[in-house]
């Protein structure tokens, strides 16, 4: 029989007197945000919970249950925020903007997101304004209305619909933003769960820039 011995190992850093990373006997060691540090091995709390602390865990739940399908959208739609080698990423800013802005707390005292208030979209680009959303078979029907600016012949819309913490459309630069209108086969008018949210904005085909994205409205 042959037993392999694990062996939990510390990193040295810098020479005898530096820092390391990893464990020694009891003792941990880390870098967080630059600096060294050195701590104990964390004991299991045997404190009750107090009624903040349940009501933060459920805000943590419910910003997770409805952001977590939807990295791929904020991974794009928060770029412009936090461009390559930030210290937190566009999916961290996005679940952020969620958790401080999002939720609130239905009539039994449970918290909740309230679609309406998302951002799936974070730019500087001028939003599109008075959009609109309708369904017809298994079709989606769009208007809006936007403002030329310099430069604007290169803007397009972006399209999320999202059925939360099930299915997700995600449309970029489908259509010239000047139109005012679009249409558009949706596959999950058909099988959806519940209501489907749908947001807009606005993308710069040729710089990629963006607007922040509009909530345009439930379809049933």
């Amino acid at each position: 029989m042959i037993t392999k011995l694990k062996r939990k190992m510390a990193i040295q850093k810098d020479g005898p007197n530096g820092a390391y990373i990893g464990k020694v006997g009891s003792v941990y060691g880390y870098v967080l945000n630059g600096q060294n540090i050195i701590r104990g091995k964390r004991k299991p709390s045997t404190k009750k919970p107090t009624p903040d602390m349940l009501l933060n865990r459920a805000k943590m739940k419910a910003a997770s249950h409805f952001a977590t399908m939807l990295v791929p959208c904020f991974r794009y739609g928060y770029r412009e925020l936090a461009p390559k080698g930030s210290r937190v990423g566009a999916v961290q800013l996005a679940q952020s903007h969620i958790f401080k802005e999002c939720l609130e707390i239905d009539e039994k005292g449970k918290p909740y997101v309230n679609p309406e208030k998302v951002r799936v979209f974070r730019g500087s680009l001028n939003p599109p304004k008075d959009c609109s959303v309708w369904q017809e078979n298994n079709t989606l029907y769009f208007k809006w209305n936007y403002e030329a600016v310099r430069g604007s012949y290169t803007y397009r819309i972006n399209i999320v619909v999202y059925d939360i913490d099930h299915a997700f459309v995600f449309k970029i630069a489908e259509e010239d933003v000047h139109k005012g209108e679009y249409s558009m086969m949706c596959d999950l008018l058909t099988y959806k769960k519940g209501a489907l949210y749908v947001y807009m904005g606005v993308v710069d085909a040729y710089t990629e820039e963006l607007s922040d994205s509009v909530y345009v409205g439930a379809v049933e």
